[in-house]
């Protein structure tokens, strides 16, 4: 009898004790930073090593180029560019992207281009599926428009009927919130001091990204 009380008891213990491992708060940020939820977004920032928010220095600068051979700053004061590196360009075992933008606000990447083939775009929205789970919004029921938004990372994935190529486009929430501020004092000190010739009113337009 006191042998199986001893072996009742153990084997409670043990059960108390998986079950705390499975309730503490790093067994369940491990599992919620696993491929398959939005929290893996987050943990990954940003694409095939490329992280959001990094400096562009980081990436070999044989791999950039100007996108468009554009090297002028953007009216948000943002460079973008066009990175080259084949081995980025993979996703899953057969599905290559056809290039790759960033764009880049004081040095920073704040945005990561994926441009794909239109008629692979349901291949890329089941990888993104599977990295990080279902999509937190869609626009519209009748476009193939899937958001997935966390608070630090943001992804957009659009591959409608009418475009000739399909874009996901992974983003800096930090960063783009410090760009539209900017934009927005701009936009006001603009409307406050229209004869000032040292404001330039074309810092306040909208651009979309």
């Amino acid at each position: 009898m006191f042998n199986y009380i001893n072996v009742y008891y153990y084997k409670a213990f043990k059960l108390s004790l998986f079950i705390a491992l499975l309730s503490s708060p790093l067994f369940v940020s491990a599992q919620l930073k696993r491929p398959g939820s939005i929290e893996y977004l987050k943990a990954c920032n940003g694409f095939n090593g490329i992280k959001l928010g990094s400096d562009i220095s980081e990436l070999s600068g044989g791999d950039l180029s100007f996108l468009d051979n554009n090297n002028q700053i953007d009216t948000d004061s943002c460079l973008s560019y066009l990175y080259t590196n084949a081995d980025v360009l993979k996703m899953g075992e057969a599905l290559y992207m056809e290039s790759i933008g960033l764009r880049v606000y004081k040095n920073k990447i704040v945005n990561i281009y994926l441009f794909f083939k239109r008629s692979e775009g349901y291949k890329v929205l089941r990888g993104f599926l599977a990295d990080y789970g279902l999509f937190t919004s869609k626009p519209d029921d009748y476009v193939d428009i899937y958001d997935w938004k966390s608070r630090a990372v943001s992804l957009s994935l659009n591959y409608e009927i009418r475009m000739d190529m399909g874009v996901a486009v992974f983003t800096c929430n930090e960063i783009q919130t410090e760009i539209l501020v900017k934009r927005h004092r701009a936009k006001i000190d603009a409307l406050n001091n229209p004869d000032d010739k040292g404001i330039n009113l074309k810092s306040a337009g909208a651009i979309t990204h």
